[in-house]
């Protein structure tokens, strides 16, 4: 399964929380590469990749076989709202909606 979701995060700061949620000091996960935007873990019969994308906001894309579950908690960590105070006054607008904390982009 592949998903994206977006994070007020830096790229190095969402990587270094994958490596603590999903490395030896997390699910336990071996660490079969890294660089300054990648991370893949593997173990358990499965894998996750996580990738990182730098702009206004971090999109994190990440990849998973048989660690969905943890990968969804994952996103749902990193997807961060403003704080209320931040959007206060701010109204929205007639006939819009707010996307979904995260995309699947693939669920083959």
């Amino acid at each position: 399964m592949r998903y994206q979701v977006t994070t007020t995060l830096t790229p190095r700061e969402a990587l270094e929380q994958a490596l603590a949620d999903f490395g030896p000091g997390g699910l336990g996960l071996q660490i079969t590469s890294q660089t300054n935007l990648a991370v893949v873990f593997q173990g358990g019969g499965g894998h996750i990749a996580v990738t990182a994308q730098p702009g206004a906001e971090t999109t994190l894309e990440l990849e998973t076989r048989e660690w969905d579950y943890a990968v969804e908690k994952f996103m749902a960590r990193v997807h961060r709202r403003r704080p209320w105070w931040q959007r206060w006054g701010r109204r929205k607008r007639p006939g819009t909606s707010r996307p979904g904390s995260f995309t699947v982009l693939d669920n083959s």
